[in-house]
């Protein structure tokens, strides 16, 4: 399942397939012919048709659908989630610096970039941006830090001072697109305006070209700093991810970010000399987050999971090498380390006490030692009972996700065999999942993880301060986790003054992730990305891993503008 992107496509599962054929800007089909005016297709979230709307704010508009937003508005930085420890790339901003504890970030805006109008981009564009965030909650789709206030000394320069400290959130910040004043000024309601061709202005590689229901195709930008060698882009609409799999099949679609059952075969194998994932052996893709089991530490129906030394005996019941194999098809590897982060991009992050300690298999013997030294035995029928109850919880999951829920059945049927008392519940869709999980009316959920960075991905797990109240939707800490350690930590990190601090903040969040097990690492889901060179050069893959390729609009973006055509 394509966690970033593909949500809106489970309500079109089960649409009929519209196969079309993608299209050139003029309307011909996808040329394989030499020479460098040919068009990059590129497919998505499968939709069955697109509505005239490049509104970047607008998470339905076409821009944000089809992760093409950056084509048009571009961000202040570009940020490589493969590698934690590569600095931000510049884009719209070349440089920044933090002063005032953390509080007071200065950005160096690059010099000489024009908007697709002509009218210069400075550091006033990037003052407005912000503030109409802040002015209008509903624009701030990526959840940046809004600033207290915010001064232009100059045209390229621009300095956002926070109430607390923001160093950790950076990538929210450096993430941010950015608009022109003298458009976005008149657009009233620019959460959910509809913004046509015409306003369609920023400093990104291109312009709309033609819209129809069926394909959205893009032009170069003449302004653009650098003229991209990708002359058009076409976006075609297909109706489902079969229709989408075909169509890459047939060589009609050069990028896409799809979950295809047997990729080698079904894709692959149809033409190996052109067709392409990341890597060639398995899992394939890249990773992109670190899945796990969450568990309610404060489910009133389910008590004993408020106890750590159950947590951990979860943890140690669990055959993580089965569900990465059998239920996600080898495309993920099973989680290695306790500590929570993702591996192998936060290699370097990882705490040395905590590497590896994850077994791929389930560990009988630790969990009869674990829930043993904590007063839990066994009755008569094998279940662990401590003042006559039983470890009794249920995993909730879409059936829908066919992968989570082929896990929670089998983790159910694992830890049931270690004397766990465990069902599973596949009865909702993704609206009533994610309302049970957000608000905690749950005992246990499979979950993909959030964050761009190491801290991020911690924070979204651990953080208190990421919470809500029973009832209340949360952002994060859906384990309803609370410890003073935590907050202690991420205050730490937070205020960190030099890399050594970071990395000791870092170390104790794991620490505690790993003692207290407020959730369950389980394996490192996949970054869907499939791609055929036969048209163009210069992709992403292992031997080149200069961008995380998963379908966002900064990686499309980034990723081709480093394409060139053949011949």
């Amino acid at each position: 399942m394509r966690r970033s992107t593909a949500l809106r496509a489970l309500a079109l599962a089960a649409a009929v397939g519209l196969g079309a054929t993608a299209c050139t800007d003029s309307g011909g089909s996808k040329s394989t012919d030499a020479g460098a005016d040919r068009t990059l297709v590129v497919e998505s979230t499968p939709m069955p048709s697109f509505t005239e709307n490049y509104n970047p704010f607008d998470g339905n508009s076409f821009l944000s659908a089809q992760n093409a937003r950056s084509l048009i508005f571009e961000p202040l930085f570009q940020f490589n989630t493969l590698k934690a420890d590569q600095p931000p790339i510049p884009w719209l901003a070349k440089s920044f610096a933090w002063s005032n504890d953390n509080r007071t970030l200065t950005l160096a805006l690059q010099s000489g970039i024009t908007f697709s109008d002509g009218k210069p981009f400075t550091s006033a564009d990037v003052k407005f941006t912000f503030e109409m965030l802040k002015a209008n909650p509903a624009t701030n789709t990526g959840g940046a830090p809004l600033p207290s206030s915010i001064t232009t000394p100059d045209a390229t320069t621009v300095v956002l001072d926070f109430d607390g400290p923001q160093k950790a959130n950076f990538i929210g910040i450096g993430n941010q697109l950015i608009v022109p004043e003298h458009i976005w000024s008149t657009i009233s309601s620019p959460g959910n305006a509809v913004v046509k061709a015409d306003q369609a202005i920023g400093t990104g590689p291109y312009l709309v070209d033609k819209f129809t229901a069926q394909n959205v195709t893009f032009k170069v930008n003449p302004a653009f700093r650098e003229k991209p060698k990708v002359q058009h882009v076409s976006f075609p609409a297909y109706a489902t991810n079969d229709a989408a799999t075909l169509a890459l099949n047939n060589g009609e679609i050069d990028l896409t970010g799809n979950n295809i059952t047997n990729v080698q075969n079904t894709f692959v194998g149809k033409d190996p000399e052109h067709h392409h994932l990341f890597q060639a052996t398995a899992p394939y893709f890249p990773a992109a987050n670190t899945v796990s089991l969450m568990l309610n530490n404060k489910s009133t129906t389910s008590p004993a999971l408020a106890d750590p030394a159950v947590r951990k005996a979860i943890s140690a019941g669990l055959n993580r090498r089965a569900y990465a194999s059998q239920c996600e098809t080898d495309y993920a590897r099973p989680a290695t380390s306790s500590g929570g982060l993702l591996l192998p991009a936060d290699q370097a992050m990882v705490n040395p006490a905590l590497a590896n300690d994850l077994k791929p298999e389930a560990d009988a013997a630790k969990v009869d030692s674990l829930l043993g030294a904590a007063g839990w035995t066994k009755d008569g029928s094998g279940k662990w009972t401590r003042d006559g109850k039983t470890i009794k919880f249920t995993v909730i999951d879409p059936n829908s996700f066919s992968d989570y829920w082929c896990t929670a059945q089998a983790m159910a049927k694992d830890l049931n065999a270690l004397g766990f008392d465990v069902s599973t519940n596949g009865a909702f869709d993704f609206n009533s999942w994610n309302t049970a999980i957000t608000t905690g009316n749950y005992e246990a959920a499979i979950h993909w993880g959030q964050g761009g960075t190491p801290f991020q991905r911690l924070q979204y797990v651990l953080d208190p301060g990421m919470g809500a109240e029973a009832g209340q939707v949360a952002a994060g800490d859906f384990s309803k986790y609370d410890s003073p350690k935590v907050r202690d930590a991420v205050k730490a990190f937070q205020n960190a003054g030099d890399a050594a601090a970071e990395k000791t903040a870092l170390n104790t969040l794991q620490q505690i992730m790993s003692d207290d097990v407020p959730a369950v690492p389980v394996f490192y889901g996949a970054a869907w990305y499939e791609y055929n060179d036969t048209d163009f050069t210069g992709w992403p893959n292992e031997q080149d891993p200069y961008i995380n390729p998963a379908p966002n609009s900064q990686a499309y973006e980034y990723i081709i503008l480093h394409l060139s055509p053949r011949g």
